[in-house]
């Protein structure tokens, strides 16, 4: 609704003040789209793909050369610079479909799951430069995806919707905090070869339970094990940290790992909803 591809059943969309309905072009001029499929030309490079859009985005000519380099080498993307488009790999498409997204500088960017078909460091380091696109500007970006990880690492405030419906609004720390579930706790025992594993796990499970009585087992598997713990059970976080140290003395735990429930599982809790 906001490029106009659909138009609403009710309410507006306003851009910089202007309608999209009523002023389609207006607005059009302070949005910049990166969609979920690449809309690219085979047949041209990836350097004239952005000289291209450059020139429909009102790029100053004179600057233009110094854009695309600068572009080009904040991606990483200098040996591919001469490839037609059909040749380029998925997450290099990925990235310069965001490139093609920010030419001229717009009010608003939007950004359909901007790393889909990448390898994780590609993804991570394409997240790195999106934030520092966006970070002590003006500019604004709405994010849509199915990745809560992606959500996580590029948003300031999160809206998951359900059947059409905003279900909730906030920050991160805040919708984890109200919808988390508690925190997972993932433990790993000190394995030797006269270690009896399964006597073991059982004896700190059990301890585990005494700590926290709404313990409930997600898996377990040779030394390591993963539980969920309910909020209601940790009344101090000092307190949780200082009881599993002195698991490591008392019940052989080489190490463990305890977090807040991840922004996967609040989406998955509105998803049940369905």
């Amino acid at each position: 609704m906001i490029v106009t591809e659909t138009e609403p059943t009710c309410g507006q969309v306003i851009v910089s003040g202007y309608n999209n309905h009523s002023h389609m072009l207006s607005v059009l001029k302070f949005l910049g789209y990166c969609p979920q499929y690449d809309a690219l030309w085979e047949n041209i490079t990836l350097e004239e793909h952005i000289r291209c859009f450059a020139a429909i985005k009102g790029v100053d000519p004179k600057h233009l050369n110094a854009v695309i380099d600068y572009y080009v080498s904040s991606l990483k993307l200098e040996e591919h610079r001469k490839k037609c488009a059909k040749t380029l790999s998925g997450g290099t498409k990925r990235k310069l479909s965001y490139i093609m997204s920010i030419l001229g500088s717009p009010r608003l960017v939007l950004l359909d799951e901007p790393s889909t078909g990448m390898d994780p460091q590609s993804k991570r380091f394409l997240w790195d430069t999106i934030s520092a696109s966006f970070k002590k500007t003006e500019r604004g970006a709405i994010l849509t995806t199915h990745y809560m990880e992606e959500a996580d690492a590029l948003c300031d405030r999160v809206g998951i919707m359900v059947n059409g419906q905003l279900e909730c609004l906030g920050s991160t720390q805040h919708l984890k905090s109200k919808y988390g579930s508690g925190y997972i706790l993932e433990v790993k025992l000190r394995y030797t070869e006269s270690t009896q594993l399964e006597s073991s796990m059982d004896s700190l499970e059990e301890h585990l339970n005494q700590l926290f009585p709404g313990l409930q087992k997600v898996e377990r598997f040779q030394e390591r094990a993963q539980y969920a713990i309910p909020k209601d059970d940790v009344k101090s976080l000092g307190v949780t940290f200082s009881n599993l140290e002195k698991c490591k003395e008392t019940h052989n735990l080489e190490e463990y790992s305890f977090s807040q429930s991840t922004l996967e599982q609040v989406f998955i809790y509105f998803a049940k909803k369905q």
